[in-house]
Protein backbone atom coordinates (compact mmCIF):
# COMPACT_ATOMS: atom_id res chain seq x y z
CA UNK A 1 0.00 0.00 0.00
CA UNK A 2 1.59 3.55 -0.69
CA UNK A 3 2.27 5.66 1.59
CA UNK A 4 0.03 9.18 1.29
CA UNK A 5 2.90 11.56 1.68
CA UNK A 6 1.64 14.41 3.61
CA UNK A 7 1.32 17.57 1.52
CA UNK A 8 4.44 19.89 1.06
CA UNK A 9 4.96 23.24 2.44
CA UNK A 10 7.02 25.24 -0.24
CA UNK A 11 8.64 28.37 1.23
CA UNK A 12 9.09 30.68 -1.18
CA UNK A 13 12.22 33.08 -0.62
CA UNK A 14 11.84 36.85 -0.44
CA UNK A 15 12.51 38.42 -3.85
CA UNK A 16 15.55 40.03 -3.89
CA UNK A 17 15.62 43.59 -2.52
CA UNK A 18 17.18 45.99 -5.20
CA UNK A 19 20.58 47.22 -4.23
CA UNK A 20 21.20 50.65 -3.60
CA UNK A 21 23.56 50.55 -6.44
CA UNK A 22 20.72 49.67 -8.52
CA UNK A 23 18.14 51.80 -7.86
CA UNK A 24 20.87 54.68 -7.64
CA UNK A 25 21.52 53.56 -11.75
CA UNK A 26 17.55 53.49 -12.59
CA UNK A 27 17.12 56.92 -11.27
CA UNK A 28 20.64 58.03 -13.28
CA UNK A 29 18.59 56.51 -16.53
CA UNK A 30 15.37 57.64 -15.98
CA UNK A 31 14.65 59.90 -18.80
CA UNK A 32 10.80 60.05 -19.01
CA UNK A 33 9.05 62.04 -15.89
CA UNK A 34 6.34 60.14 -15.97
CA UNK A 35 8.01 57.38 -14.94
CA UNK A 36 9.07 58.82 -11.71
CA UNK A 37 6.49 57.97 -9.33
CA UNK A 38 7.00 54.67 -10.34
CA UNK A 39 10.56 54.51 -9.54
CA UNK A 40 9.55 56.20 -6.26
CA UNK A 41 6.86 53.39 -5.43
CA UNK A 42 9.62 51.06 -5.79
CA UNK A 43 12.04 52.95 -3.59
CA UNK A 44 9.86 52.88 -1.13
CA UNK A 45 8.91 49.46 -0.70
CA UNK A 46 12.74 49.05 -0.52
CA UNK A 47 15.05 48.71 2.58
CA UNK A 48 16.59 51.60 1.32
CA UNK A 49 13.60 53.73 1.47
CA UNK A 50 15.23 56.13 4.01
CA UNK A 51 18.41 56.07 2.70
CA UNK A 52 19.26 60.29 2.66
CA UNK A 53 21.15 60.10 -0.36
CA UNK A 54 19.04 58.16 -2.41
CA UNK A 55 16.00 60.12 -1.10
CA UNK A 56 18.11 63.63 -2.08
CA UNK A 57 18.59 61.92 -5.56
CA UNK A 58 14.73 61.19 -5.98
CA UNK A 59 13.71 64.64 -4.61
CA UNK A 60 16.55 66.48 -7.19
CA UNK A 61 14.63 64.45 -10.19
CA UNK A 62 11.34 65.72 -9.37
CA UNK A 63 12.64 69.65 -9.05
CA UNK A 64 14.43 69.00 -12.56
CA UNK A 65 10.86 67.88 -14.15
CA UNK A 66 9.26 70.63 -12.22
CA UNK A 67 7.25 68.26 -10.59
CA UNK A 68 7.26 70.15 -6.96
CA UNK A 69 4.79 68.42 -4.49
CA UNK A 70 6.89 65.37 -4.28
CA UNK A 71 9.41 66.92 -3.91
CA UNK A 72 8.58 69.10 -0.80
CA UNK A 73 6.81 65.96 0.67
CA UNK A 74 10.38 64.10 0.32
CA UNK A 75 11.99 66.77 1.92
CA UNK A 76 9.06 67.21 4.97
CA UNK A 77 9.68 63.60 5.52
CA UNK A 78 13.09 63.31 5.41
CA UNK A 79 14.65 61.04 8.45
CA UNK A 80 16.60 63.34 9.50
CA UNK A 81 17.77 67.16 8.92
CA UNK A 82 17.98 67.12 5.04
CA UNK A 83 21.33 68.50 3.50
CA UNK A 84 21.52 72.57 2.53
CA UNK A 85 21.86 71.27 -1.34
CA UNK A 86 18.40 69.47 -1.25
CA UNK A 87 16.44 72.83 0.91
CA UNK A 88 18.58 74.98 -2.03
CA UNK A 89 17.43 72.71 -5.28
CA UNK A 90 13.80 72.82 -3.81
CA UNK A 91 13.29 76.81 -3.02
CA UNK A 92 15.21 77.53 -6.49
CA UNK A 93 12.42 74.95 -7.97
CA UNK A 94 9.76 76.98 -6.52
CA UNK A 95 10.56 80.08 -7.19
CA UNK A 96 11.66 78.98 -10.86
CA UNK A 97 7.88 78.26 -11.37
CA UNK A 98 6.82 80.89 -9.72
CA UNK A 99 5.42 79.58 -6.42
CA UNK A 100 7.36 81.98 -4.30
CA UNK A 101 5.28 81.95 -1.37
CA UNK A 102 6.18 78.41 -1.09
CA UNK A 103 9.76 78.77 -1.60
CA UNK A 104 10.00 81.29 1.07
CA UNK A 105 7.96 79.27 3.17
CA UNK A 106 10.31 76.05 2.53
CA UNK A 107 13.57 78.53 3.64
CA UNK A 108 11.51 79.39 7.12
CA UNK A 109 11.45 75.62 7.72
CA UNK A 110 14.97 75.28 6.64
CA UNK A 111 15.66 77.56 8.86
CA UNK A 112 13.49 75.87 11.55
CA UNK A 113 15.29 72.55 11.01
CA UNK A 114 18.77 74.26 12.03
CA UNK A 115 20.59 74.15 8.26
CA UNK A 116 22.56 76.51 7.69
CA UNK A 117 22.27 78.07 4.54
CA UNK A 118 24.54 79.10 2.31
CA UNK A 119 24.81 81.97 -0.61
CA UNK A 120 22.83 79.52 -3.18
CA UNK A 121 20.34 79.45 -0.41
CA UNK A 122 19.59 83.63 -1.15
CA UNK A 123 20.13 83.79 -4.73
CA UNK A 124 17.68 81.37 -4.57
CA UNK A 125 15.11 82.54 -2.23
CA UNK A 126 15.67 86.08 -2.59
CA UNK A 127 14.28 86.32 -6.68
CA UNK A 128 10.97 84.74 -4.53
CA UNK A 129 10.97 87.88 -2.23
CA UNK A 130 11.20 90.17 -5.16
CA UNK A 131 8.50 87.88 -7.41
CA UNK A 132 5.46 88.11 -4.87
CA UNK A 133 7.07 91.86 -3.82
CA UNK A 134 7.22 90.65 -0.40
CA UNK A 135 9.42 93.52 0.96
CA UNK A 136 9.52 92.38 4.86
CA UNK A 137 10.64 89.03 4.03
CA UNK A 138 13.28 90.23 1.84
CA UNK A 139 14.56 92.60 4.57
CA UNK A 140 14.74 89.86 6.84
CA UNK A 141 16.40 87.37 4.16
CA UNK A 142 18.91 90.33 3.93
CA UNK A 143 19.33 90.37 7.83
CA UNK A 144 19.72 86.90 7.50
CA UNK A 145 22.46 87.09 4.93
CA UNK A 146 24.52 89.81 6.90
CA UNK A 147 23.73 86.87 10.02
CA UNK A 148 25.36 83.79 7.94
CA UNK A 149 28.29 86.20 6.42
CA UNK A 150 27.01 85.88 3.14
CA UNK A 151 25.97 89.39 2.75
CA UNK A 152 29.33 90.74 0.54
CA UNK A 153 28.80 87.61 -1.99
CA UNK A 154 28.58 89.08 -5.64
CA UNK A 155 25.83 87.05 -6.34
CA UNK A 156 23.61 87.46 -3.01
CA UNK A 157 24.19 91.29 -2.98
CA UNK A 158 23.04 91.57 -7.03
CA UNK A 159 20.43 89.31 -5.76
CA UNK A 160 19.82 92.03 -2.82
CA UNK A 161 19.50 94.71 -5.33
CA UNK A 162 17.49 92.81 -7.53
CA UNK A 163 15.02 92.67 -4.31
CA UNK A 164 15.30 95.96 -3.29
CA UNK A 165 14.53 97.26 -6.72
CA UNK A 166 11.09 95.11 -7.42
CA UNK A 167 9.97 96.00 -3.91
CA UNK A 168 9.95 99.45 -4.76
CA UNK A 169 12.71 100.25 -2.60
CA UNK A 170 15.12 101.45 -4.83
CA UNK A 171 16.93 104.07 -2.41
CA UNK A 172 18.33 100.26 -0.10
CA UNK A 173 19.22 99.09 -3.78
CA UNK A 174 21.12 101.46 -4.31
CA UNK A 175 23.12 102.09 -0.85
CA UNK A 176 23.51 97.89 -1.14
CA UNK A 177 24.81 98.56 -4.67
CA UNK A 178 26.80 101.41 -3.46
CA UNK A 179 28.48 98.80 -0.90
CA UNK A 180 29.39 96.01 -2.89
CA UNK A 181 33.04 95.43 -2.93
CA UNK A 182 33.07 94.57 -6.96
CA UNK A 183 30.04 95.19 -9.61
CA UNK A 184 29.79 93.16 -13.03
CA UNK A 185 27.16 93.43 -15.80
CA UNK A 186 24.51 91.55 -13.90
CA UNK A 187 24.89 93.67 -10.55
CA UNK A 188 24.53 97.21 -12.93
CA UNK A 189 21.41 95.38 -14.54
CA UNK A 190 19.75 94.59 -11.68
CA UNK A 191 20.01 98.68 -10.61
CA UNK A 192 19.05 100.11 -13.85
CA UNK A 193 16.09 97.38 -13.90
CA UNK A 194 15.31 98.58 -10.56
CA UNK A 195 15.48 102.39 -11.26
CA UNK A 196 13.30 102.01 -14.44
CA UNK A 197 10.53 99.89 -12.57
CA UNK A 198 10.36 102.87 -9.66
CA UNK A 199 10.07 105.11 -12.59
CA UNK A 200 13.77 107.07 -12.25
CA UNK A 201 14.32 107.15 -15.97
CA UNK A 202 17.12 109.74 -15.44
CA UNK A 203 18.65 107.62 -13.13
CA UNK A 204 18.66 104.52 -14.77
CA UNK A 205 20.67 106.66 -17.67
CA UNK A 206 23.02 108.24 -14.88
CA UNK A 207 23.86 104.42 -14.04
CA UNK A 208 24.31 102.76 -17.27
CA UNK A 209 26.77 106.13 -17.80
CA UNK A 210 28.44 104.81 -14.69
CA UNK A 211 29.03 101.04 -16.36
CA UNK A 212 30.21 102.41 -19.31
CA UNK A 213 32.81 104.36 -17.45
CA UNK A 214 33.64 101.97 -15.30
CA UNK A 215 34.43 99.79 -18.69
CA UNK A 216 31.83 96.86 -17.16
CA UNK A 217 30.17 95.58 -20.51
CA UNK A 218 26.89 95.76 -21.21
CA UNK A 219 24.58 92.79 -22.68
CA UNK A 220 21.05 92.48 -23.99
CA UNK A 221 19.49 92.94 -20.55
CA UNK A 222 21.57 96.24 -20.26
CA UNK A 223 20.33 97.69 -22.90
CA UNK A 224 16.71 96.41 -22.83
CA UNK A 225 16.31 98.60 -19.89
CA UNK A 226 17.99 101.72 -20.84
CA UNK A 227 15.79 101.55 -23.63
CA UNK A 228 12.78 101.36 -21.64
CA UNK A 229 14.26 104.40 -19.45
CA UNK A 230 14.67 105.79 -23.25
CA UNK A 231 10.81 105.41 -24.09
CA UNK A 232 9.79 107.07 -20.97
CA UNK A 233 12.20 110.23 -21.16
CA UNK A 234 11.13 110.66 -25.23
CA UNK A 235 14.82 110.47 -25.38
CA UNK A 236 15.21 109.56 -28.94
CA UNK A 237 19.21 110.59 -29.69
CA UNK A 238 19.77 108.48 -26.75
CA UNK A 239 18.00 105.61 -27.45
CA UNK A 240 19.50 106.33 -30.91
CA UNK A 241 22.79 106.15 -29.48
CA UNK A 242 22.06 103.11 -27.68
CA UNK A 243 20.74 101.09 -30.41
CA UNK A 244 24.22 102.20 -32.60
CA UNK A 245 26.28 100.52 -29.38
CA UNK A 246 24.21 97.17 -29.21
CA UNK A 247 24.89 96.89 -33.52
CA UNK A 248 29.03 97.83 -32.68
CA UNK A 249 29.21 95.88 -30.17
CA UNK A 250 27.63 93.16 -32.03
CA UNK A 251 25.27 92.06 -29.53
CA UNK A 252 22.34 89.23 -30.50
CA UNK A 253 19.30 91.41 -31.08
CA UNK A 254 16.99 88.61 -29.65
CA UNK A 255 13.34 89.47 -29.59
CA UNK A 256 13.27 91.13 -26.22
CA UNK A 257 15.83 93.66 -27.09
CA UNK A 258 13.93 93.76 -30.32
CA UNK A 259 10.70 94.50 -29.07
CA UNK A 260 12.51 97.28 -26.93
CA UNK A 261 13.43 99.11 -29.64
CA UNK A 262 10.81 98.63 -31.78
CA UNK A 263 8.82 100.32 -28.58
CA UNK A 264 11.21 103.03 -28.30
CA UNK A 265 11.29 104.67 -31.29
CA UNK A 266 7.35 104.32 -31.20
CA UNK A 267 7.47 106.37 -27.96
CA UNK A 268 9.99 108.68 -28.90
CA UNK A 269 7.87 110.06 -31.86
CA UNK A 270 9.76 107.69 -34.69
CA UNK A 271 7.03 105.22 -35.82
CA UNK A 272 8.96 105.17 -39.13
CA UNK A 273 12.02 103.58 -37.34
CA UNK A 274 10.14 101.41 -35.53
CA UNK A 275 8.72 99.68 -38.29
CA UNK A 276 11.84 99.69 -39.78
CA UNK A 277 13.44 97.27 -36.72
CA UNK A 278 10.22 95.41 -36.68
CA UNK A 279 10.46 94.91 -40.54
CA UNK A 280 14.28 93.96 -40.15
CA UNK A 281 13.87 91.27 -37.14
CA UNK A 282 14.32 87.61 -38.24
CA UNK A 283 11.79 86.20 -35.89
CA UNK A 284 8.60 88.06 -34.05
CA UNK A 285 6.96 87.06 -31.15
CA UNK A 286 4.11 88.73 -29.65
CA UNK A 287 5.24 90.95 -27.57
CA UNK A 288 7.45 92.11 -31.04
CA UNK A 289 3.72 92.35 -32.88
CA UNK A 290 1.77 94.35 -29.83
CA UNK A 291 4.51 96.89 -29.54
CA UNK A 292 4.41 97.90 -33.02
CA UNK A 293 0.73 97.62 -33.04
CA UNK A 294 0.20 99.72 -29.67
CA UNK A 295 3.41 102.15 -31.62
CA UNK A 296 0.73 102.79 -34.79
CA UNK A 297 -2.26 102.80 -32.04
CA UNK A 298 -0.42 105.77 -30.06
CA UNK A 299 -0.01 107.56 -33.22
CA UNK A 300 -3.53 107.67 -34.19
CA UNK A 301 -2.40 105.06 -37.36
CA UNK A 302 -5.53 103.40 -36.70
CA UNK A 303 -5.28 101.79 -40.38
CA UNK A 304 -2.26 100.55 -39.74
CA UNK A 305 -2.35 98.99 -37.09
CA UNK A 306 -5.25 96.81 -38.10
CA UNK A 307 -2.86 95.61 -41.32
CA UNK A 308 -0.47 94.67 -38.89
CA UNK A 309 -2.82 92.97 -36.78
CA UNK A 310 -4.14 90.94 -40.05
CA UNK A 311 -0.95 90.05 -41.18
CA UNK A 312 0.31 88.79 -37.09
CA UNK A 313 -3.09 86.53 -36.90
CA UNK A 314 -2.30 85.25 -40.84
CA UNK A 315 0.89 84.58 -39.51
CA UNK A 316 -0.21 82.53 -36.63
CA UNK A 317 0.53 84.11 -34.06
CA UNK A 318 -2.36 84.65 -31.67
CA UNK A 319 -3.12 87.84 -30.07
CA UNK A 320 -4.13 88.83 -26.50
CA UNK A 321 -5.68 91.47 -24.53
CA UNK A 322 -2.87 93.97 -24.92
CA UNK A 323 -2.55 93.64 -28.34
CA UNK A 324 -6.32 94.86 -28.72
CA UNK A 325 -5.60 97.36 -26.37
CA UNK A 326 -3.88 99.00 -29.25
CA UNK A 327 -5.87 98.40 -32.00
CA UNK A 328 -8.65 100.13 -29.71
CA UNK A 329 -6.60 102.98 -28.44
CA UNK A 330 -5.97 104.09 -32.35
CA UNK A 331 -9.78 103.18 -33.57
CA UNK A 332 -10.59 105.64 -30.90
CA UNK A 333 -8.07 108.69 -31.71
CA UNK A 334 -9.68 108.48 -35.48
CA UNK A 335 -13.08 108.30 -34.11
CA UNK A 336 -13.34 104.46 -35.94
CA UNK A 337 -16.39 103.63 -33.74
CA UNK A 338 -17.66 101.17 -35.71
CA UNK A 339 -14.42 99.32 -36.40
CA UNK A 340 -13.54 99.80 -32.69
CA UNK A 341 -16.81 97.83 -31.70
CA UNK A 342 -16.63 95.20 -34.41
CA UNK A 343 -13.12 94.58 -33.11
CA UNK A 344 -13.88 94.44 -28.89
CA UNK A 345 -16.50 92.09 -30.12
CA UNK A 346 -14.30 89.89 -32.07
CA UNK A 347 -11.81 89.82 -29.24
CA UNK A 348 -14.96 87.99 -26.63
CA UNK A 349 -16.28 85.96 -28.94
CA UNK A 350 -14.00 84.74 -31.30
CA UNK A 351 -10.91 84.97 -29.28
CA UNK A 352 -12.34 84.27 -25.94
CA UNK A 353 -10.50 87.17 -23.85
CA UNK A 354 -12.20 88.53 -21.36
CA UNK A 355 -12.56 92.78 -21.81
CA UNK A 356 -10.53 93.87 -18.86
CA UNK A 357 -10.95 97.48 -17.32
CA UNK A 358 -9.08 98.92 -19.98
CA UNK A 359 -10.59 97.73 -22.36
CA UNK A 360 -13.99 99.01 -21.17
CA UNK A 361 -12.09 102.51 -20.54
CA UNK A 362 -10.94 102.35 -24.40
CA UNK A 363 -14.61 101.83 -25.59
CA UNK A 364 -15.97 104.33 -23.45
CA UNK A 365 -13.29 106.98 -24.37
CA UNK A 366 -14.39 105.99 -28.14
CA UNK A 367 -17.65 106.44 -27.79
CA UNK A 368 -16.94 109.74 -25.60
CA UNK A 369 -14.98 111.62 -28.20
CA UNK A 370 -17.31 110.80 -30.65
CA UNK A 371 -20.08 113.00 -28.60
CA UNK A 372 -21.88 109.89 -27.99
CA UNK A 373 -21.61 111.01 -23.83
CA UNK A 374 -25.42 108.91 -23.65
CA UNK A 375 -24.27 105.68 -24.91
CA UNK A 376 -21.16 106.08 -23.26
CA UNK A 377 -22.88 106.31 -20.12
CA UNK A 378 -25.53 103.76 -20.79
CA UNK A 379 -22.00 101.37 -21.63
CA UNK A 380 -20.77 101.99 -18.11
CA UNK A 381 -24.26 101.03 -16.35
CA UNK A 382 -24.46 97.73 -18.51
CA UNK A 383 -20.99 96.60 -17.21
CA UNK A 384 -20.31 93.25 -16.01
CA UNK A 385 -17.76 94.84 -13.96
CA UNK A 386 -17.22 97.51 -10.88
CA UNK A 387 -16.04 100.75 -12.77
CA UNK A 388 -12.80 102.27 -11.91
CA UNK A 389 -11.25 105.59 -12.20
CA UNK A 390 -10.06 105.02 -15.54
CA UNK A 391 -13.31 103.97 -17.20
CA UNK A 392 -15.08 107.66 -15.04
CA UNK A 393 -12.27 109.26 -16.21
CA UNK A 394 -12.42 108.71 -19.80
CA UNK A 395 -16.42 109.81 -19.98
CA UNK A 396 -15.28 112.60 -17.97
CA UNK A 397 -12.24 113.85 -20.55
CA UNK A 398 -15.09 113.35 -23.09
CA UNK A 399 -17.40 115.83 -21.29
CA UNK A 400 -14.38 118.49 -21.69
CA UNK A 401 -14.44 117.75 -25.04
CA UNK A 402 -17.93 118.28 -25.92
CA UNK A 403 -19.17 120.87 -23.11
CA UNK A 404 -21.06 118.63 -21.31
CA UNK A 405 -21.76 120.22 -17.98
CA UNK A 406 -24.68 117.92 -16.68
CA UNK A 407 -23.39 114.80 -17.41
CA UNK A 408 -19.75 115.63 -16.27
CA UNK A 409 -21.13 116.42 -12.61
CA UNK A 410 -22.71 112.97 -12.35
CA UNK A 411 -19.50 111.47 -13.41
CA UNK A 412 -17.13 113.38 -11.25
CA UNK A 413 -19.67 112.67 -8.49
CA UNK A 414 -18.68 109.06 -9.15
CA UNK A 415 -14.96 109.77 -9.73
CA UNK A 416 -14.66 111.43 -6.17
CA UNK A 417 -16.17 108.29 -4.53
CA UNK A 418 -13.63 105.83 -6.13
CA UNK A 419 -10.58 108.20 -6.62
CA UNK A 420 -11.11 111.37 -4.46
CA UNK A 421 -7.14 111.58 -3.55
CA UNK A 422 -6.36 112.23 -7.54
CA UNK A 423 -5.99 116.21 -8.45
CA UNK A 424 -6.57 115.17 -11.92
CA UNK A 425 -10.90 115.06 -11.52
CA UNK A 426 -11.20 118.29 -9.76
CA UNK A 427 -8.69 120.36 -12.20
CA UNK A 428 -10.55 118.20 -15.43
CA UNK A 429 -13.76 119.25 -13.97
CA UNK A 430 -12.79 122.93 -13.14
CA UNK A 431 -11.87 122.99 -16.46
CA UNK A 432 -15.40 122.16 -17.56
CA UNK A 433 -17.11 124.46 -15.65
CA UNK A 434 -14.36 127.30 -16.44
CA UNK A 435 -14.97 126.46 -20.37
CA UNK A 436 -18.72 126.96 -19.39
CA UNK A 437 -18.02 130.39 -17.81
CA UNK A 438 -19.46 128.79 -14.35
CA UNK A 439 -16.81 130.01 -12.12
CA UNK A 440 -18.87 129.20 -8.96
CA UNK A 441 -18.40 125.88 -10.11
CA UNK A 442 -14.70 126.17 -10.48
CA UNK A 443 -14.32 127.69 -7.39
CA UNK A 444 -16.67 124.66 -5.71
CA UNK A 445 -13.54 122.73 -7.10
CA UNK A 446 -10.72 124.88 -5.55
CA UNK A 447 -12.63 124.62 -2.33
CA UNK A 448 -12.69 120.44 -2.38
CA UNK A 449 -9.21 120.29 -3.31
CA UNK A 450 -8.18 122.58 -0.29
CA UNK A 451 -10.39 120.86 2.36
CA UNK A 452 -8.74 117.42 0.87
CA UNK A 453 -5.29 118.69 1.36
CA UNK A 454 -5.00 118.15 -2.74
CA UNK A 455 -2.42 119.42 -4.75
CA UNK A 456 -2.64 119.94 -8.67
CA UNK A 457 0.70 118.20 -10.09
CA UNK A 458 2.42 120.79 -11.78
CA UNK A 459 2.31 120.42 -15.83
CA UNK A 460 5.94 119.93 -17.49
CA UNK A 461 7.13 119.14 -21.21
CA UNK A 462 10.80 118.07 -21.80
CA UNK A 463 12.50 118.43 -25.19
CA UNK A 464 15.95 116.50 -25.89
CA UNK A 465 18.34 118.65 -27.56
CA UNK A 466 21.92 118.80 -27.84
CA UNK A 467 21.77 115.01 -25.94
CA UNK A 468 20.60 116.46 -22.66
CA UNK A 469 16.75 115.97 -21.82
CA UNK A 470 15.53 120.07 -20.65
CA UNK A 471 12.19 120.01 -18.55
CA UNK A 472 10.32 123.41 -17.89
CA UNK A 473 7.72 123.49 -15.79
CA UNK A 474 4.31 125.85 -16.70
CA UNK A 475 5.28 129.63 -16.21
CA UNK A 476 8.96 128.40 -16.19
CA UNK A 477 11.02 131.31 -15.21
CA UNK A 478 14.00 129.75 -13.26
CA UNK A 479 15.56 128.40 -16.30
CA UNK A 480 19.05 130.30 -17.36
CA UNK A 481 17.41 131.20 -20.67
CA UNK A 482 13.51 132.17 -19.39
CA UNK A 483 13.90 135.65 -20.67
CA UNK A 484 15.19 134.75 -24.14
CA UNK A 485 12.60 132.35 -24.23
CA UNK A 486 9.38 134.43 -23.01
CA UNK A 487 10.62 137.22 -25.68
CA UNK A 488 10.74 134.47 -28.27
CA UNK A 489 7.56 133.58 -28.11
CA UNK A 490 6.34 136.58 -27.83
CA UNK A 491 7.31 138.03 -31.26
CA UNK A 492 6.25 134.56 -32.54
CA UNK A 493 3.05 134.94 -31.13
CA UNK A 494 2.66 138.54 -33.03
CA UNK A 495 3.29 136.21 -36.18
CA UNK A 496 0.46 133.91 -35.44
CA UNK A 497 -1.84 136.73 -34.93
CA UNK A 498 -0.96 137.60 -38.04
CA UNK A 499 -1.49 134.44 -40.00
CA UNK A 500 -5.25 134.39 -38.40
CA UNK A 501 -4.27 132.78 -34.59
CA UNK A 502 -6.75 133.74 -32.12
CA UNK A 503 -6.29 132.52 -28.20
CA UNK A 504 -8.79 130.34 -26.76
CA UNK A 505 -8.91 132.05 -23.50
CA UNK A 506 -11.47 129.73 -22.27
CA UNK A 507 -8.64 126.90 -21.19
CA UNK A 508 -7.17 129.25 -18.84
CA UNK A 509 -9.04 128.36 -15.49
CA UNK A 510 -9.33 131.86 -13.50
CA UNK A 511 -12.10 134.50 -13.90
CA UNK A 512 -9.48 137.06 -15.38
CA UNK A 513 -9.73 139.19 -18.31
CA UNK A 514 -8.24 138.50 -21.29
CA UNK A 515 -5.07 139.71 -22.01
CA UNK A 516 -4.05 138.42 -18.52
CA UNK A 517 -5.55 135.42 -19.40
CA UNK A 518 -3.89 135.34 -23.26
CA UNK A 519 -0.24 136.22 -20.96
CA UNK A 520 -1.26 132.75 -18.95
CA UNK A 521 -1.58 130.62 -22.02
CA UNK A 522 2.08 131.63 -23.29
CA UNK A 523 3.68 130.23 -19.99
CA UNK A 524 2.10 126.88 -20.94
CA UNK A 525 5.04 124.32 -20.40
CA UNK A 526 5.05 122.66 -24.02
CA UNK A 527 5.60 126.15 -25.91
CA UNK A 528 8.28 127.36 -23.53
CA UNK A 529 9.83 123.74 -24.70
CA UNK A 530 9.44 124.41 -28.45
CA UNK A 531 10.18 127.79 -28.10
CA UNK A 532 13.39 126.09 -25.95
CA UNK A 533 14.08 123.50 -29.09
CA UNK A 534 13.53 125.77 -31.97
CA UNK A 535 16.46 128.47 -30.53
CA UNK A 536 18.82 125.49 -30.07
CA UNK A 537 18.53 122.96 -32.99
CA UNK A 538 19.16 123.53 -36.52
CA UNK A 539 16.52 125.11 -38.53
CA UNK A 540 14.43 121.96 -40.16
CA UNK A 541 15.10 119.93 -37.36
CA UNK A 542 11.93 117.92 -36.17
CA UNK A 543 11.23 119.04 -32.55
CA UNK A 544 9.66 116.39 -30.06
CA UNK A 545 8.46 117.04 -26.75
CA UNK A 546 7.21 115.45 -24.03
CA UNK A 547 3.91 116.45 -21.91
CA UNK A 548 2.64 114.92 -19.00
CA UNK A 549 -1.07 115.98 -19.32
CA UNK A 550 -2.94 116.42 -22.21
CA UNK A 551 -2.88 119.36 -24.75
CA UNK A 552 -5.23 122.21 -24.25
CA UNK A 553 -7.15 123.46 -27.10
CA UNK A 554 -4.91 126.48 -27.40
CA UNK A 555 -1.57 124.98 -27.19
CA UNK A 556 -3.17 122.82 -30.03
CA UNK A 557 -4.01 125.61 -31.92
CA UNK A 558 -1.07 127.50 -31.24
CA UNK A 559 1.40 124.35 -32.39
CA UNK A 560 -0.21 123.92 -35.66
CA UNK A 561 0.66 128.09 -36.23
CA UNK A 562 4.07 127.24 -34.91
CA UNK A 563 4.78 124.31 -37.49
CA UNK A 564 3.51 126.78 -40.44
CA UNK A 565 5.46 129.85 -39.51
CA UNK A 566 9.00 128.00 -38.16
CA UNK A 567 8.75 125.48 -41.27
CA UNK A 568 9.59 122.64 -38.44
CA UNK A 569 7.63 119.31 -37.67
CA UNK A 570 6.91 119.27 -33.91
CA UNK A 571 6.10 116.06 -32.48
CA UNK A 572 4.34 116.58 -29.58
CA UNK A 573 3.42 113.24 -26.79
CA UNK A 574 1.03 114.13 -24.38
CA UNK A 575 -0.74 112.60 -21.62
CA UNK A 576 -3.22 110.41 -24.09
CA UNK A 577 -1.42 109.81 -27.81
CA UNK A 578 0.88 111.65 -30.22
CA UNK A 579 -0.05 114.86 -32.29
CA UNK A 580 2.23 115.19 -35.75
CA UNK A 581 2.39 118.98 -36.38
CA UNK A 582 3.25 119.84 -39.80
CA UNK A 583 2.63 123.33 -42.39
CA UNK A 584 0.27 124.34 -40.21
CA UNK A 585 -2.01 120.96 -39.17
CA UNK A 586 -1.84 118.20 -37.15
CA UNK A 587 -2.13 114.54 -37.87
CA UNK A 588 -4.83 113.79 -34.95
CA UNK A 589 -7.46 116.01 -38.10
CA UNK A 590 -8.15 117.90 -34.76
CA UNK A 591 -9.86 114.91 -33.28
CA UNK A 592 -8.06 114.15 -29.82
Amino acid sequence: MNKILPLSTHHHPPPPQDSLKSLLSLLHRCSSPSLLPQLHAKILKSRHSHHPFLLTRLAHAYLTSDNLPPAKEILVGFPRPPPVFLWNETIKGFSRNGLFRDAIDVYDRMLACGVRPNEFTFTFVLPACAGSRAADEGRRVHGDALGFGCGSNVYVATALVDMYGKCGDVSMARRVFDGMPARGTASFNALIAGYVSNGEYKEAISIFNQMQNSGIEFDAMTMVAVLQACSHLGALQRGKWVHEQVLLAKVDINIHLGAALVNMYARCGSIEESRRVFDSMPERDLICWTSIICGYGMHGQAKDAELLFIEMVESGVRPDGITFIGLLTGFSHKGMVQKGQEYFSKMVQQYKIKPTLEHLSCMVDMLGRAGRLDEAEEFIRNMDTEPDAGVWGGLLNACKIHGNVDIAERVVARLLMVDPSNAGWYVLMSNIYASANRWDGVARMRLLMKQQKIAKPPGWSSIEAGGQVHTFLAFEKSHPRSDEIYKFLKGLEERMRAEGYVPETKCVLVNLDEEEKEDMLCGHSERLAIAFGILNTKDGEVLRVIKNLRVCVDCHTATKFISKIVKREIIVRDAKRFHHFRDGACSCGDYW
